[in-house]
């Protein structure tokens, strides 16, 4: 906890007294920002009030407080000290800085938003129950990247089954269509209401999310075929260039 900033009556203290606002600058990882004492002691009891009422505080060259970490989304924190803005974009990402500096308002704020609970409390809980899901995520970046070389495209073909019944037609049916068995990358089945279509969204989002470019089609094959599985199967198409 932090001394008031007072002197004590009779005793004379070396120290000056630091006023709420006292202009600060920050150095968040090689990002700098300037605000005031009291802009970050805003929640007395957080560790960013604390990095700066500690006895061994880091500066720089420049004398500004030095905090050892990226600081790309610190700018959204440091405004909701300033406002109570709620941040509507990297909520993610803002929700881990507001965690690490153990800003409790922003943490409930962000974690009561709709974005911030549909992502965590709705797709996310669904994918835990869909088997392998990041796994297979990584298989698929993988063999896309080993087909890429001299190709703008890579296609990957994936199989989405939802139910038990669909996971025994695909096991029969498989064979015919016209691939290797190895080289197919399959999810499911899964107990949660949401769809085929909803994990082929969550496929596309999480791979995009690694910075590749990603079509996901129907997967067309002869139509000949005594079985319905091409409603299983699906080509995703990475373009490259």
């Amino acid at each position: 906890m932090s001394l008031p900033d007072y002197k004590s009556p009779g005793k004379q203290s070396s120290a000056p007294v630091q006023s709420k606002s006292q202009i600060v600058q920050l150095n968040i990882g090689g990002h700098v920002f300037s605000t005031t004492l009291g802009t970050i002691r805003k929640f007395p009891n957080s560790t960013l009030a604390d990095l700066l009422n500690g006895s061994v505080k880091r500066m720089d060259s420049e004398g500004r407080h030095f905090i050892d970490r990226n600081g790309t989304y610190f700018g959204y924190v440091l405004e909701y000290l300033r406002t109570e803005k709620i941040p509507t974009e990297h909520l993610q990402e803002v929700h881990k800085e507001a965690l690490y500096y153990d800003i409790k308002p922003l943490v409930k704020a962000i974690e009561d938003t709709p974005q911030f609970f549909g992502e965590t409390v709705g797709r996310q809980q669904f994918l835990a129950r869909v088997p392998n899901y990041r796994e297979n995520l990584e298989v698929i970046v993988r063999v896309a990247r080993a087909e890429a070389i001299a190709s703008r495209y890579s296609n990957i073909i994936v199989c989405v089954v939802k139910t038990e019944d669909d996971l025994a037609r695909y096991n029969d049916s498989i064979d015919s269509l016209g691939t290797q068995r190895h080289s197919v990358v399959s999810f499911g089945p899964w107990k949660a209401p949401a769809s085929v279509e909803d994990l082929l969204d969550c496929i596309k989002m999480d791979i995009e999310a690694k910075g590749y470019k990603v079509q996901i089609k129907p997967h067309s094959i002869d139509k000949g075929f005594l079985f319905k599985s091409y409603d299983f199967f699906y080509k995703l198409i990475f373009t490259w260039w």
